[in-house]
């Protein structure tokens, strides 16, 4: 079954985000330029910081890549060997423990540590990594990856003294493997009534809805015993990944029918796809800024524009771009019934809107990639979405190492200059740009690695 390419550049579009906004001058920017509740200029968490910003969405848009791609991943496995249900829970289980088990193992690898000769053993690690998930592996090559991984694990353990705890994983790694299993078995479940999705979709809301009002997702937290695993983000996120599986559906079906080219059509249809990136800019601008009343109207009227000319220029589209408006009115008008639109804790708001602006940036990279032939960066991005746990690892574990032992650091250091931040955040776009590059030259030689 043909890659939907979109889906890996916007995934790898994603991944970008999360490495670059992690490595960006800290402090001294704009408060845009970071996670809106860790303001600058000490980054401190506050939950009374309300909006929307584009690091915001960074992850959020990975969690509908996901869901966007679990049929996807299902039909192809189906074409190739046909349905079994034993199988293919089989396989839901196996991914879930082995992404678990990464999310420990990329933490654990890249311990802190002094020193020159320490960055050879964060390149093992890396290398213990390739051995474990590299697609295709035989059971001799997986196994030699773990022994490799728990002896590097020991010799931190026992020379070093870091600290192993149940708390020593990755939280990111770990919602996701969590969302898989539950969005998988609910797709599974699913897959051939939108009515019951509909009703799964529901259920989530509503538990969601009663644990707060019960006051349970603060008890959760306060467990030590629970919360190192369990945490009501696996349930609230499910609101991007349930609906994303639904876009999965009708992207799959618009494949198959060979349904989804984008006509030709002049201006009309370059101002509808644009207009939906643009409003995407506004309701970032919107709600950071506060406008809560404009930017609710604006949507709606943007909505109804948007709606028009896709009628007209691309019908196909018109159930994504309706999902979209739904989420994101739905979002914007929520918003006023809850505290504020926020990341921590999980709004309602924030599940709604992000999602709806998923799909918008889906269809608007859909048609760059149709109109606008760039391959260097359409062969980065989608290359490293091709290879998401790689790409994910590659700046701490590989990349960052490797610089030190060559002292390239020293260099990178000296284009990070504290008077002028920009220049220092120009630095690390090249850098994260460099590293999903190289990655995607290992994709392109169909090398991937796999949960």
């Amino acid at each position: 079954m043909r890659r939907f390419v979109t889906l890996d550049v916007l995934r790898g579009v994603s991944i970008f985000g999360m490495v670059f906004s992690a490595i960006i001058p800290h402090g001294v920017l704009p408060g845009w330029m970071y996670h809106i509740q860790t303001p600058p200029p000490d980054h401190v968490l506050d939950t009374a910081s309300y909006g929307l910003g584009w690091v915001d969405l960074v992850f959020p848009i990975f969690i509908f890549c996901m869901g966007v791609a679990i049929p996807f991943a299902f039909g192809a496995k189906w074409k190739r060997s046909g349905q079994d249900v034993l199988r293919d829970m089989k396989d839901i289980g196996g991914r879930f423990l082995r992404l678990l088990a990464f999310s420990y193992l990329c933490n654990l690898l890249q311990p802190s540590l002094p020193g020159y000769w320490s960055k050879f053993l964060i390149l093992a690690g890396f290398a213990a990594l390739w051995l474990i998930y590299v697609k295709g592996a035989s059971f001799k090559i997986r196994l030699a990856g773990w022994a490799a991984a728990l002896c590097l694990l020991a010799l931190y353990a026992l020379v070093f003294d870091v600290q192993m705890t149940l708390f020593s994983r990755n939280i990111i790694i770990l919602l996701l493997a969590f969302l898989y299993l539950s969005g998988a078995l609910v797709w599974y479940i699913t897959r051939d009534s939108q009515k019951w999705r509909l009703v799964a979709f529901l259920g989530v809301v509503a538990v969601s809805l009663v644990s707060r009002l019960l006051g349970f997702d603060q008890l959760l937290y306060e467990n030590n015993n629970l919360s190192w695993l369990l945490n009501m983000e696996e349930i609230n996120f499910l609101m991007i990944l349930l609906p994303a599986t639904w876009v999965g559906d009708r992207l799959l079906h618009m494949q198959e029918g060979q349904t989804a080219e984008i006509r030709r059509g002049g201006f009309l249809t370059h101002l509808l796809f644009w207009g939906m990136f643009l409003w995407v800019v506004w309701i970032c601008i919107s709600s950071y800024n506060r406008w809560l009343s404009a930017g609710k109207w604006f949507s709606i009227f943007s909505l109804i524009i948007l709606v028009w000319l896709t009628k007209k220029k691309a019908p196909q589209y018109l159930p994504l771009l309706y999902l979209s408006g739904l989420l994101i009115i739905s979002g914007l008008w929520i918003e006023r019934f809850e505290p504020g639109l926020t990341k921590v804790p999980c709004s309602f708001s924030y599940c709604f809107v992000s999602g709806g602006i998923a799909i918008l940036l889906l269809m608007w990279l859909d048609y760059l990639l149709e109109f606008f032939h760039c391959r260097f960066l359409s062969g980065i991005f989608s290359g490293a979405g091709a290879n998401p746990l790689m790409s994910y690892v590659a700046h701490g574990m590989f990349v960052t190492p490797l610089m030190s032992i060559t002292y390239f650091e020293v260099l990178y250091r000296w284009s990070r200059p504290a008077d002028y931040p920009w220049i220092g955040t120009l630095s690390s776009f090249l850098l994260v740009l460099f590293t999903m590059w190289l990655v995607s030259l290992v994709s392109n030689k169909k090398i991937y690695w796999r949960a």
